[in-house]
């Protein structure tokens, strides 16, 4: 008998050793499964889309998937990463919580009893914070019409607009329109500036000028003095005197009074006519009086003796400004801005500025000039330039009109309406 039981007991051990041996046997044929990461997409400042595609999931069932990522190489489910279901197959997941102008690196995991297998790694960046806050504004949101060719902000700052459907004022909330059923001389605007005592200036295409002090519309025209009814530009200087720019590159100035118009280095072609226009005047802090002409260039009067062509510039100035630190920045066509400061002349061409015809110069509450042309803006700014363009927000690539208000927001106008241009 005794035998038999020493039979049975070693069988039993036998038993014993082998039930573990062969879990182990099928264990050892369970594997890591297998998987790729999908391309990142979709990037933003603070997030991304990507995900992966499990194709063997190594002989046990995949628990967990996902993507995991770091801004360091080599990511694991130890740093960031998403939960995005269990299984094989494709899947997609969302990253989030990045931050901006960062490089990530990322891979799709995955995890089944044997372990957690990670595909290839990829790397993006996060998109930058955009350096400017831009609204655009239309003839949806109230504008007359979208041509904008002049912009004014009165002292309580209020956004005056000149387009080719008559004037507009913005009060910060809502938009006000004023045509010639309301008193204007013409719809079709050119030209605005406020005088001295805060009556605002408005040059029209065809029907001369009107004055509005807030209340009441007076209109002049030829048969007042005005020596053309198409104006160019309005400039209001300290004194109150009114520059208005015309035809035949005269100059009607009027004192509150009387008009008085000259033309300006005229030329006179064949048939006796003066050519040019008067596109551009502005005074400098001493008292000069810078004129533009499409024809004759750069013109200076000091109170006594004219001088023409200066700087050698003899035709298409577009825009005369001058800075709170006394510069005089202008616009030409097609060389692009140029800089008078301290006597010496400095050209800004388009290699610089990425704009050949300078249309608009205005300054901003930093002291850092804008131009705007026929391709869009540049801000000079540490003596370096810095485009704005349609990717940015913009709503014209051309620019016709600069003016800054008295919270430091730019205003650009065109021929697709007026954009508010705020640098974060």
């Amino acid at each position: 008998m005794k035998p038999k039981k020493l039979s049975i007991c070693a069988f039993a051990l036998f038993g014993m050793v082998l039930i573990p041996f062969s879990s182990c046997e099928k264990d050892d044929d369970k594997n890591d499964p297998v998987l790729s990461t999908t391309q990142v997409s979709d990037i933003t400042q603070t997030t991304a889309s990507s995900g992966g595609n499990i194709t063997d999931d190594g002989g046990a069932t995949v628990t967990t998937r996902g993507v995991c990522w770091s801004t360091s190489q080599t990511p694991t489910i130890n740093d960031s990463r998403t939960e995005d279901g269990a299984g094989t197959g494709s899947f997609t997941s969302s990253l989030v919580g990045l931050e901006h102008s960062t490089s990530y690196y990322v891979r799709a995991y995955a995890t089944n009893e044997a372990g957690t297998a990670y595909g290839e790694e990829h790397v993006f960046t996060t998109d930058a914070l955009p350096l400017w806050e831009i609204t655009n504004f239309t003839h949806d949101n109230g504008l007359p019409g979208n041509r904008v060719a002049s912009i004014a902000v009165d002292k309580n700052n209020n956004i005056w607009v000149g387009t080719n459907a008559g004037l507009a004022r913005f009060d910060g909330l809502s938009w006000t329109s004023f045509t010639t059923a309301d008193g204007l001389a013409g719809d079709a605007i050119m030209a605005l500036d406020f005088d001295p005592d805060g009556n605002l200036w408005i040059g029209t295409w065809e029907n001369g000028v009107s004055r509005f002090d807030g209340q009441t519309w007076t209109n002049y025209t030829e048969d007042d003095g005005l020596f053309n009814n198409r104006v160019y530009c309005i400039y209001a200087d300290h004194k109150g005197n009114i520059w208005i720019g015309t035809r035949n590159n005269t100059i009607t100035v009027f004192d509150g009074t009387s008009f008085d118009s000259f033309a300006v280095n005229p030329q006179v072609n064949p048939d006796g006519n003066i050519v040019g226009h008067i596109h551009a005047i502005h005074a400098d802090h001493d008292d000069n009086v810078w004129v533009g002409s499409c024809y004759t260039g750069l013109s200076l009067f000091d109170g006594e003796n004219w001088t023409h062509r200066v700087n050698n510039l003899h035709s298409f100035i577009n825009v005369i400004y001058c800075t709170s630190g006394g510069d005089i920045w202008l616009g030409q066509s097609p060389l692009g801005a140029f800089r008078h400061s301290n006597g010496n002349w400095e050209n800004y061409p388009e290699s610089e500025t990425m704009i050949k015809f300078v249309y608009a110069v205005s300054e901003d509450a930093h002291g850092n000039v804008w131009i705007g042309g026929r391709d869009g803006v540049s801000v000079f700014q540490d003596n370096t330039w810095e485009f704005i363009s349609e990717e940015d927000g913009m709503i014209n690539t051309a620019v016709n009109a600069l003016a800054v208000d008295n919270e430091g927001n730019m205003w650009v106008g065109g021929p697709n309406g007026l954009s508010r241009v705020f640098k974060l």
